[in-house]
């Protein structure tokens, strides 16, 4: 759980000089408020689609939508394929889990007082296989299914899948 800070915004007035890092902090500080509101009214989990399908060594997570632990917006807009080779999962009864975590990648670029920078950053989902104790699978990554190997095919187990699990109102 991220902790929660106090709430603060820029004080604007006529003749006030804004710096980039007036307007990042502005940003920031939505964007926070929005992920409080949704980890702290709404849930967390898988709200809909993000399926997992296999066909030979050809794993596919379907479009869908998921709010991770940290109250962000998981937008997966097309299927995203991935392999699942012997490499991967080599072993009768060899496992790997199939992920789903908020992330954003830079877009575009534009000339910076040092060199070029980023135009806009686009929040992209990554879709990762991951092991219990994979390294580099992103934080707060959400489980979609267990791949398990079983003789010459793969499986998809949903057991591990974490559906959208709802905030329960009080009483």
């Amino acid at each position: 759980m991220e902790p929660i800070t106090e709430p603060s915004r820029v004080n604007y007035f006529y003749g006030r000089l804004l710096t980039a890092e007036d307007f990042e902090q502005e940003q920031q500080a939505i964007r926070e408020r929005h992920w409080l509101h949704n980890r702290l009214l709404h849930g967390f989990g898988v709200v809909t689609g993000l399926d997992v399908t296999v066909d030979g060594d050809r794993v596919e997570v379907s479009a869908g939508v998921a709010i991770d632990a940290l109250g962000r917006e998981v937008l997966l807009l097309e299927p995203r394929c991935l392999r699942a080779d012997s490499e991967v999962l080599g072993n009768d009864g060899a496992a790997v889990d199939v992920v789903v975590a908020w992330g954003e990648q830079p877009d575009g670029e534009v000339p910076g007082p040092d060199g070029p920078v980023p135009a806009r950053f686009v929040e992209r989902p990554v879709v990762a296989l991951a092991s219990d104790a994979a390294a580099g699978v992103p934080e707060h990554a959400l489980p979609l299914a267990r791949l398990v190997r079983r003789g010459d095919e793969v499986v998809a187990d949903r057991s591990p899948r974490q559906p959208f699990v709802p905030v329960l109102a009080y009483s």
